[in-house]
């Protein structure tokens, strides 16, 4: 695996004219400083971790003002030479910029792949595995709580606790091949008794870490929250008032929406996925072929989705057709509101939410998609549904391992219960080779055994810049 070529990548969001924006160029690499030659002016030549003012040559006629950070080895988070150009500008001057900088030193730079300053990070040995996947995670976090969890293992958690594990094993199996060596002798190093106990709780600790861990992979995808409810109920006035943007068709008339329309809502501490579906008649099974099929994609939909909010026009009168629908709506959270607030008086409304409470075990929310009223409540409410069973302390002490965390952490407890069992039966000597065998596959979670292959693997999930 070669590292010696000096890379370069945009590692800020894109902007896209007419829109300006800060912009970060950032290049690692041996050759950075010959790199910047021809395109980068600056005042004094940088020595040490500094920032200095510059002028950069866009193309011909064109230089702008920027700030370049300068990150001299080994003191920067590739351990390389590294250097990062800062400022503001449009998508197509940063694009020019890098064209410039590459077609100015063609053999020596070179567009940066997914993940790979990064990847420089790891094989110089600026952090271990795990701590580069939690890069990723925390580029990837959906919400505060998946931020949170990747940070721990940025910060390193994770490989403390393996470390700890693995400093136990490897201490305990000096002990049994100590007592391996000396078996003609009455000496005994370490009691079975002693030895399943010391084993029993370092399994334990990984299991802990399995069991109070969030899957990465389960977490990449928002949660879905569905809006539910009879046709003209306003649904499709709400998603897009929720939105900011007509994703719905809005009519007067009903069941017009027979497919499921999505968008991104984003809350306060999480997004999520809205989605809004065909209406739920009561008597579904009467309608044409048509419209079962859309009843069908609608509960269907609802009942994958992590919360659903229960829509009912407040201006009916007649809640039969909730009741019965209710009934055979199985949803993991239900978020009752009333719609078309603003069409109905004071009054009619207190008599409105007199029957329809009775409907639903949570509090019910008046909302209205035309005025905007009550649309900020529910948005908490989609938050606290999606967060309810997760938040505290409990969820926020967790931290988020990926697959192949998860498969490492299985292996070596695996390898602990069969030492364990090898211990009582009197095999000391195969019960060394098990615990040889955790040791090694917890080490593969940081730097031992870790093929080319498995790196290249890991980091092209990344994106490129980071």
């Amino acid at each position: 695996m070669s590292i010696g070529n000096t890379i370069i990548a945009v590692s800020s969001a894109a902007s896209e004219p007419p829109q300006a924006a800060r912009s970060i160029v950032r290049l690692s690499g041996a050759g950075v400083r010959q790199a910047l030659e021809g395109v980068v002016s600056i005042v004094a030549n940088p020595s040490a971790n500094s920032v200095l003012p510059c002028r950069v040559r866009v193309c011909e006629g064109l230089t702008v003002e920027a700030m370049l950070y300068w990150f001299a080895a080994p003191h920067s988070y590739t351990g390389e030479e590294m250097a990062e150009l800062h400022l503001w500008a449009t998508g197509e001057v940063v694009r020019r910029l890098l064209d410039a900088i590459i077609q100015t030193h063609p053999q020596a730079v070179r567009p940066a792949k997914p993940g790979e300053f990064t990847q420089r990070a790891y094989l110089n040995g600026k952090m271990d595995l795990t701590q580069a996947e939690a890069v990723a995670q925390i580029v990837s976090s959906a919400n505060t709580l998946q931020l949170a969890a990747a940070k721990k293992l940025l910060h390193g958690r994770f490989a403390q606790t393996i470390a700890a594990v693995g400093a136990d094993i490897l201490e305990l199996l000096g002990l049994l091949e100590a007592g391996l060596d000396f078996t003609e002798e009455d000496i005994t190093f370490i009691a079975v008794e002693q030895a399943t106990a010391r084993i029993a709780a370092q399994r334990e600790r990984l299991q802990h870490l399995l069991d109070n861990s969030i899957q990465q992979e389960r977490i990449i995808d928002l949660d879905a929250v569905g809006l539910a409810g009879l046709p003209n109920a306003g649904k499709s006035s709400l998603l897009n008032a929720l939105l900011g943007s007509p994703r719905s068709i809005v009519s007067s008339q009903a069941a017009t929406t027979r497919d499921v329309l999505t968008g991104v809502l984003d809350l306060n501490s999480t997004s999520c996925v809205l989605f809004d579906c065909a209406g739920l008649w009561a008597d579904a099974g009467q309608k044409e072929t048509i419209d079962q099929q859309a009843q069908s994609a609608a509960i269907d939909a609802l009942q994958r989705a992590a919360a659903a909010v229960f829509c009912i026009d407040a201006t009916k009168t007649d809640l039969s057709a909730e009741r019965q629908i209710l009934s055979r709506l199985q949803v993991q959270r239900l978020i009752p509101i009333a719609t078309k607030a603003d069409a109905i008086e004071p009054r009619a409304l207190a008599q409105f939410l007199e029957k329809a409470q009775p409907l639903f075990a949570a509090p019910m929310l008046i909302t209205s998609a035309h005025t905007g009223q009550g649309l900020a409540e529910l948005k908490c409410a989609i938050q606290t549904a999606l967060f309810e069973g997760r938040a505290g302390d409990a969820y926020a002490d967790r931290l988020t391992l990926n697959q192949r965390h998860r498969q490492r952490l299985q292996e070596a407890i695996a390898a602990l219960s069969s030492a364990a069992d090898e211990i009582r039966s009197g095999q000391d000597e195969i019960a060394a080779m098990l615990l040889r065998q955790a040791y090694q596959t917890l080490g593969g979670l940081e730097h031992e055994n870790v093929s080319e292959k498995i790196l290249d693997g890991i980091f092209s999930r990344f994106c490129i810049g980071k």
